[in-house]
This record gives C-alpha cells, structure tokens and sequence, in this order.
C-alpha cells in the first residue's frame, strides 16, 4: 500500500492557466463568470458551497443568479477542474487538473479543509472491480472525512 499519495498540487495561477489552455485548444467558451468561479474555487483551501462562492461574487447592484455559478462548476466539473464533494454538497478545484486521474479527497470535518490525494493503487482497485462486474470504469472519487492536522493541533 502506497504511504504518501499526495501530489504536488498546482498552484492557483497554474489551475487557470492550464484551463484557458484547455478552453481555448477544445474550442470552449472560457466566460469571466466561468473563469472568476474557477479562480475563487483555486485560491480556497476549504470546500465551497455555491452560495459561498455567489456571496463572493455579488456586486452592489449586480443580478448574478444561483443557476449561473451551478452552470460554470457544471462545466469545470465535466472538463475535469473541480470535484463536487457530494456528502457537503460543496465543490474543490482539482490540483492537478489535466491529468487522467481519480483521488481521494481528505476532508476535515471540523474547518472543511480539503486534501487532494491520489492512491493510484485503489484507483487499479476500483477498476478491477468495476471489469469483474462487467462495469465500463470511468472514475472513481472516494471522500475520506476525518480530522486535520491543524485541527487536531487546536484541540490538543
């Protein structure tokens, strides 16, 4: 079993770079509605919900609706950018974007901070399985909830 499986992850500045790249080479329409969810989603540590992310996003006088954030974390989420976090109905970018992947996401339940990890060895796991019950594999995404370093600091 594999003893570290964190990856390095990219920074905020390589996450939107990587995107408009990825828009621009697959001919896809990178909004500034789609590109701002994605750089708020980049620069936080913690899971995001979509109310926190259009509280960010509200000017004074502004009209911006929920469907238009849950359209642009649809399209991150298709395009491989960002991970819903299904158990806080909340949403991670994804640290290393471009690359085939499946993780594993650490979340603390007491901050909400959320570490990105890939154990390649579960993901051979995940699709042996899927192949034995005659399943096309396609991802798997397992949430990992426990309690932080820094959390567990504070507590002691």
């Amino acid at each position: 079993m594999a003893t570290n499986t964190e990856e390095t992850r990219q920074t905020e500045a390589e996450i939107l770079r990587d995107a408009e790249a990825y828009c621009r080479d697959a001919n896809l329409r990178l909004t500034a509605g789609r590109r701002t969810v994605l750089e708020l989603l980049a620069l936080s540590p913690t899971a995001l919900k979509a109310y926190d992310i259009l509280a960010q996003l509200k000017r004074p006088g502004g009209k911006l609706m929920p469907p238009t954030v849950y359209r642009a974390m649809d399209f991150w989420i298709e395009h491989g950018f960002v991970h819903r976090i299904e158990s806080l109905n909340a949403y991670f970018a994804c640290g290393h974007p471009l690359h085939k992947h499946g993780c594993q996401l650490l979340v603390c339940l007491r901050c909400n901070c959320v570490l990105e990890v890939c154990d390649h060895d579960l993901q051979i796991h995940f699709a042996a399985t899927a192949d034995a019950n005659q399943y096309e594999f396609e991802r798997a995404v397992l949430e990992i909830h426990g309690v932080c370093p820094a959390c567990q600091a504070s507590c002691a």
